[in-house]
């Protein structure tokens, strides 16, 4: 069954690394990278993934590095930046809150450039703006259900391009606007921020999942927390606070437990 699993994990990986022509870095000594990193895996998974390293082609045995040196956090990492940088954090929501425009959400997160990879610095933007009420439906539109018509959905675009310049016009923002957002996120130690009725922080990606902090304007009541504390994606932390985990396409889909 773990093989299996590898087995797909591997197929992914390689259709999406494919997709953006990434590559090691020259410099990179491969054996010697997979035999430090698959030392921070459970034991039990090592011999696995040690197996299918040895006996793989080229391609594998990237497709298996890059996998498992893939970035790293954990729930306690989560609240020990939150009560370390609480005034950065809160810094963060208010003047982000103050720079999209009226009736619009926008997502917005900063890929570093890799050390390891050939890759360069990204930025994913996702622009939302609130319906109408009586706004009709446009057959072209991408279908939600939470009130919210999807403006443009963008990802890894690079920095100073054409294409993200275009894409942050359409609200009014400039290079100057994203280097603040920037500078604001790196002082709370995070990675991404979505403004709304509660503000999503991202903390940092852990595999192909994300952690994050859900802050709401006040307090959660009763009923509020029973809600977001479902010990999967959702832990209530404290007053207006939430943690929360975003599994992605492979892995946990909830926090570790203790």
């Amino acid at each position: 069954m773990r093989q299996i699993a590898l087995i797909l994990t591997l197929l992914y990986l390689a259709i999406n690394i494919n997709a953006q022509n990434i590559k090691f870095r020259e410099n990179i000594d491969k054996d010697s990278l997979f035999n430090a990193t698959v030392l921070k895996l459970p034991a039990e998974m090592r011999e696995d993934f040690t197996k299918t390293y040895k006996s793989g082609n080229e391609q594998e045995k990237e497709f298996l590095l890059f996998m498992i040196s893939m970035p790293e956090s954990s729930k306690n990492e989560l609240i020990e930046n939150f009560e370390q940088r609480k005034a950065e954090i809160q810094r963060l929501k208010t003047e982000y809150q103050k720079l999209v425009p009226k009736n619009f959400i926008v997502d917005i997160e900063f890929e570093p450039e890799s050390k390891i990879l050939t890759a360069t610095e990204e930025i994913s933007i996702k622009i939302y703006k609130l319906k109408a009420k009586n706004e009709k439906e446009d057959i072209d539109d991408i279908q939600r259900t939470d009130g919210l018509k999807v403006i443009s959905q963008n990802w890894n675009l690079k920095p100073n391009s054409n294409e993200l310049e275009k894409v942050i016009k359409s609200i009014g923002w400039t290079n100057q606007n994203l280097d603040e957002i920037k500078k604001l996120l790196k002082e709370a130690n995070c990675i991404s921020i979505q403004n709304g009725k509660i503000t999503a922080i991202g903390f940092a990606r852990s595999g192909m999942g994300k952690y994050s902090y859900k802050i709401f304007d006040k307090p959660l009541n009763e009923k509020e927390k029973i809600e977001y504390n479902n010990n999967c994606e959702y832990i209530f932390y404290k007053d207006n606070i939430v943690l929360e985990y975003g599994g992605g396409a492979i892995g946990s889909q909830c926090f570790e437990k203790q």
